[in-house]
């Protein structure tokens, strides 16, 4: 009887599931080699998917429920609300990050490399009081409100609050503008950001 090889994903990450229960009949290992990310490319851009469902479903329900106006204040305070809490969260974590618009930089990287993968970045400039770079690649929040019909209702790119909500939890007096260069109806963009001093 041949044994059932288990996704790498799923060795790296058992940890996560070392309390599943299993009944005595259930194939616990045909099930996780079936429905267990076979690669970390796989999983991660499943997470993604489902971060994009959950955002573009939750404004979608706030339309319904609220008129048309709420969705783009919902994601607008939504993003805000996560740009302040991943700045809290990296200046109580990481002692070496000072506020300053390099620490906004450091900030999006860590964003671009746990919550956007399907988002590149390119530098242009980064000191003590410019940064500019290209963000680039596909927008999930893009593809997932056109697909839900509500893409016209959100001021592009959804992630400006985001850098927003970064810098004033920081206490930075700044100038953020982002130009769209290119937003595609398969949601392909490209984003020039700059955040410098007032």
């Amino acid at each position: 009887m041949n044994q059932i090889q288990l996704p790498e994903t799923y060795v790296a990450l058992s940890d996560f599931r070392k309390h599943d229960v299993y009944l005595p009949e259930m194939n616990q290992a045909q099930i996780i080699a079936d429905f267990f990310p076979g690669t970390f490319t796989e999983l991660t851009q499943r997470l993604s998917d489902i971060t994009g469902a959950f955002y573009g479903g939750m404004l979608k329900q706030a339309g319904k429920l609220y008129g048309a106006e709420a969705i783009e204040q919902l994601s607008s305070t939504f993003m805000y609300d996560l740009g302040s809490r991943m700045a809290l969260k990296n200046l109580e974590t990481k002692s070496n990050l000072q506020p300053g618009i390099p620490a906004v930089a450091k900030i999006l990287i860590g964003a671009v490399f746990t919550s956007s993968p399907e988002y590149n970045f390119e530098f242009k400039e980064l000191n003590d009081h410019t940064c500019e770079l290209l963000i680039k690649g596909v927008d999930r929040y893009h593809r997932i409100t056109q697909s839900l019909q509500i893409a016209g209702l959100l001021k592009w790119p959804v992630i400006k609050p985001f850098i927003q909500g970064a810098c004033d939890t920081m206490g930075l007096d700044v100038l953020l503008e982002i130009k769209v260069l290119k937003l595609d109806p398969d949601s392909t963009c490209s984003y020039h950001v700059t955040v410098s001093e007032k």
